[in-house]
């Protein structure tokens, strides 16, 4: 999901809170909702926090640079997208950098939770260290 920064205060928690209240009364079989906040954009789940999601931890994931650009490194093995086509046509050109994405769950059961096999951590806050990705070389 995405909003526009022209959205109105408040839009992206309150589009999670339908969306939430929404999969309650359509899928009660669903427990628990998995997010990712992504820092290529700058995010660190601000709107997960104030949503009152799980922070369970982070991990770094290859993304391509071209052209200004950034292509998901499974862009390089997808055929159906003229986007991924591009990238497999240019992947010389191609800057490799890693950016964290940071995973939130939000509990629909709450009773769920102690099923939860991974430590909930504190939230994450900005550092100089994130403003600047990681490049690799290949």
């Amino acid at each position: 999901m995405w909003l526009s920064d022209s959205a109105p205060r408040n839009s992206e928690s309150r589009a999670i809170s339908y969306a939430i209240k929404y999969i309650r009364r359509a899928c009660p079989s669903v427990a628990w909702i998995q997010s990712f906040a992504d820092e290529r954009c700058k995010g660190l789940g601000v709107v997960y926090q104030a949503s009152n999601f799980h922070f369970i931890g982070s991990h770094l994931t290859p993304f391509f640079e071209l052209d200004g650009e950034l292509y998901h490194k499974m862009m390089k093995d997808r055929k159906d997208t003229k986007r991924a086509l591009y990238l497999q046509a240019n992947i010389g050109r191609a800057v490799r950098r890693q950016y964290r994405q940071f995973r939130y769950i939000f509990f629909i059961k709450r009773d769920w939770l102690k099923r939860l096999n991974f430590a909930i951590q504190p939230y994450p806050k900005p550092t100089e260290e994130r403003d600047s990705p990681q490049v690799q070389n290949g």
